[in-house]
């Protein structure tokens, strides 16, 4: 399972995946898959690795996503 940060908009995933880039946890920006998108289109950010620091790191700046679906999600 890939792990993915779902995002509503553009704006939003794109300031994660520069706060992430900031500490060097490596992301990938894509549209949310259609199993996963809810009724809704969005972005999502799939991350490689650390990704439960990705999490962490997203809440504490209080960026606003949609969910955070994968092996080490909190």
């Amino acid at each position: 399972m890939e792990n993915i940060i779902t995002f509503a908009s553009m704006t939003n995933a794109m300031r994660a995946k520069e706060a992430l880039n900031k500490s060097r946890i490596y992301s990938r920006l894509i549209r949310t898959p259609a199993r996963l998108r809810k009724g809704s289109c969005g972005y999502s950010l799939v991350v490689k690795s650390r990704f439960s620091q990705a999490c962490g790191l997203i809440k504490e700046l209080n960026i606003p996503y949609k969910e955070m679906i994968g092996d080490d999600a909190p």
